[in-house]
């Protein structure tokens, strides 16, 4: 078999998803493309953002809200050049994403929304940014091979480090926020935490033979491991600790007896879950043990806040992207708290406040897709590292979640990693199999 990717092809017959490497990968100009394209995404317009005593006041807020051009040429280049890069394989990718369809349940909802949106243009112009960054993602996951994909992202990841710590050490007004904490390339210093995870993600899921490889990996987790603790993103620490317990714990759970597998899955994630709920209603005794403020920083007076607004738009929400405008109820909650806010600090509180109970219930059903998908990957003789890594992409946007938005946002490195990864997960289970 040779060893050069295949993209997926576009007719329905078996697809072969192997865990080929390309030995010419970074030799072609597509690849360093696709880096360019990444970097571009992953540093979010947060490249020479300054972060001074002003910027979480309401001084801030108009500067904050308004687009600048530069800004709206990086972002058109970004999106043009995602566009050029999947041009040829439009139809292929469509097609693998129509065929995952909890996920594309939110992109025709996104655009569903604007019957309803307070801003119908803006949600318009969001929703179809969240389509091509789906689109975008399906065609990374279909065209190169999982190998090729961890090849990939892990050099992106290279990229994004230097560059931030160059940021930090070169330009500390834009690469070191006011606290003190690094944010590198980003407007913020938990993006560049998060961001470090979900780009180095794949480490963990190396294979090790021997202490020689595992020499290696440890010197190469020192760079993003010290970017995180610069960061101070202590959500990024608890993503690191998860995903190492995937690549730990995944194979012993492989061994386990196949009719046993859905119940120990499905009692993970419940417990997953469950835990973050329990501790934010006993935040009062287990935070502080944590080293976290009772309030999450104040995450959580914000969300009581924010919740009353989302019970008032319960079932369809304010329309995708449609109330953190800086206008009406939006307004009204940044005068509340005196701080300028463009989200909920909660993917789950956004997404209310976007699609109400609707999109909750879209959430949860891409989670039992992930799991039904990643139990059928189990249930071979033989399961790929890949598959750990999948999942454990998956499990840690689902459990971050709850403090960051990792999902449903145009754009966002973390969005793109992981619908690929759900996808990936998609077509690791049907391997050999035939799209319908």
């Amino acid at each position: 078999m040779s060893t050069i990717p295949q993209p997926i092809p576009a007719s329905p017959p078996a697809v072969i998803y192997v865990e080929n490497e390309d030995p010419h990968l970074f030799h072609r100009a597509r690849t360093w493309w696709m880096l360019l394209a990444l970097f571009l995404v992953a540093q979010g317009n947060g490249l020479f953002t300054r972060q001074d005593d002003t910027y979480w006041s309401l001084k801030g807020l108009n500067q904050d809200f308004e687009s600048s051009p530069i800004l709206l040429f990086v972002t058109a280049a970004s999106w043009m050049l995602c566009a050029v890069l999947m041009i040829k394989r439009l139809s292929s990718s469509i097609r693998l994403m129509a065929y995952h369809k909890t996920l594309l349940a939110f992109v025709a909802l996104a655009f569903l929304s604007t019957l309803w949106s307070e801003e119908p243009s803006l949600t318009f112009r969001r929703a179809t940014l969240l389509c091509v960054g789906f689109l975008f993602a399906w065609f990374f996951a279909g065209y190169y091979s999982p190998a090729d994909q961890r090849r990939i992202l892990l050099a992106a990841g290279i990229i994004v480090a230097l560059t931030s710590i160059a940021m930090a050490v070169l330009l500390p007004q834009y690469g070191i926020s006011s606290g003190g904490e690094w944010k590198g390339i980003f407007g913020q210093k938990n993006r560049l935490g998060l961001s470090i995870v979900f780009l180095f993600s794949a480490l963990p899921f190396r294979k090790i033979s021997g202490r020689r490889e595992f020499l290696i990996l440890v010197l190469q987790s020192l760079v993003p491991i010290g970017l995180i603790v610069l960061s101070q993103s202590k959500t990024s620490l608890i993503m690191v600790f998860v995903l190492i317990a995937v690549r730990v714990l995944g194979p012993f759970v492989s061994r386990a007896r196949r009719d046993q597998l859905p119940f120990i899955l499905y009692a993970i994630i419940f417990a997953a879950v469950l835990t973050p709920l329990l501790t934010i209603a006993a935040r009062d005794i287990i935070l502080p043990l944590l080293g976290r403020d009772s309030t999450l920083t104040g995450r959580t007076e914000h969300w009581d806040l924010l919740l009353t607004y989302a019970y008032e738009h319960f079932w369809l929400g304010y329309g995708y992207q449609a109330f953190w405008t800086g206008t009406g109820d939006s307004l009204a909650i940044i005068k509340r708290v005196g701080a300028t806010m463009k989200g909920a600090d909660s993917g789950y509180v956004d997404t209310m406040l976007q699609f109400g109970f609707v999109g909750m219930a879209a959430l949860a059903a891409v989670l039992v897709a992930s799991v039904r998908d990643f139990v059928k990957v189990l249930r071979r003789p033989s399961v790929p590292l890949v598959a750990y890594w999948y999942a454990g992409i998956i499990l840690v946007t689902f459990l971050g979640s709850f403090t960051e938005i990792l999902f449903l946002v145009p754009g966002f490195i973390f969005t793109f990693i992981f619908v690929a990864a759900a996808a990936g997960l998609r077509l690791l289970g049907y391997e050999n199999e035939s799209f319908s």
